[in-house]
């Protein structure tokens, strides 16, 4: 039942995302001031759980965060991005009664509003949606399908390569036993292909 729920909620948002993605691409071919740029997405991520549980403490782990993004831009300083990315995220988790390193897998959708300075800088910030992809064998805690983050990040794009560093919080109890939230900051390198 809940992987059932949890492959409609990631079907839900991939025709949101397409139908979101197919109203740009419209608008492009009215207009030729924009301009859409794509390519795959590759980082490394840093996380850890911000927990409520004051009896346990948590030391980051390092993860893997690969996949694509779409960039919609105009004449302005300003442009849409929205990616797809496969993200391993986690903690090591230590309590009195518990030693344990979590590891939780999402597949991620970000949806950032960007502002471009100078064609060479920009600062980014927006919501994430992220869909649980691990399959959780532990009988010492559940975690939650959906999370919902706010992303905010810098990033440098020299000519077809980008880079960028984000700070992602979440909002969702993701794990019950530990009253915990995601945290974590990622650093990726982008390529333009078109």
């Amino acid at each position: 039942m809940f992987l059932f729920l949890g492959y409609m909620k990631l079907k839900s948002s991939t025709y949101f995302l397409f139908a979101l993605l197919s109203c740009f691409y419209l608008t492009k071919a009215q207009s030729q001031s924009l301009k859409i740029d794509y390519g795959p997405n590759l980082g490394a991520v840093f996380s850890v759980l911000d927990t409520e549980n004051l009896n346990a403490t948590e030391n980051s782990i390092t993860g893997l965060t690969a996949g694509f993004f779409l960039e919609i831009s105009s004449v302005t300083s300003f442009s849409f991005q929205a990616e797809l990315m496969y993200t391993e995220q986690g903690a090591e988790l230590n309590s009195d009664i518990l030693q344990e390193t979590i590891n939780i897998d999402y597949l991620q959708v970000p949806l950032l509003g960007k502002f471009n300075i100078l064609e060479l800088f920009n600062i980014h910030a927006g919501p994430q949606f992220g869909f649980l992809t691990s399959d959780l064998e532990s009988e010492n805690y559940d975690a939650e399908n959906f999370d919902v983050l706010a992303v905010a990040g810098v990033g440098v794009d020299i000519g077809k390569l980008r880079a960028n560093l984000r700070y992602n919080f979440g909002f969702t109890e993701v794990i019950d036993a530990y009253q915990a939230n995601n945290l974590y900051y990622s650093f990726t390198i982008a390529y333009e292909l078109f």
